[in-house]
């Protein structure tokens, strides 16, 4: 995944779903809730758009799950 910030504008990214049905995925917003790429395989943790600056790690699971996210800039 490639992930590129606009500040105050939003985020672009480009990238690979995660496994099980894994397809391209991109697109461009600053709207809170827009998914981003799944980094779960059932397709249910997800990383999303926050707001105009920042992103969040959704899970839509309705128990905790664990995993690692790694930022390389």
């Amino acid at each position: 995944m490639s992930l590129y910030h606009i500040p105050s504008l939003g985020m672009i990214w480009v990238g690979l779903e995660s496994y099980q049905n894994a397809t391209i995925t991109n697109g461009a917003s600053g709207i809170a809730g827009t998914h981003i790429v799944y980094i779960q395989s059932g397709h249910n943790v997800d990383i999303q758009v926050a707001s105009k600056d920042t992103i969040c790690v959704h899970n839509g699971l309705s128990v905790t799950a664990a995993g690692n996210v790694t930022l390389i800039w």
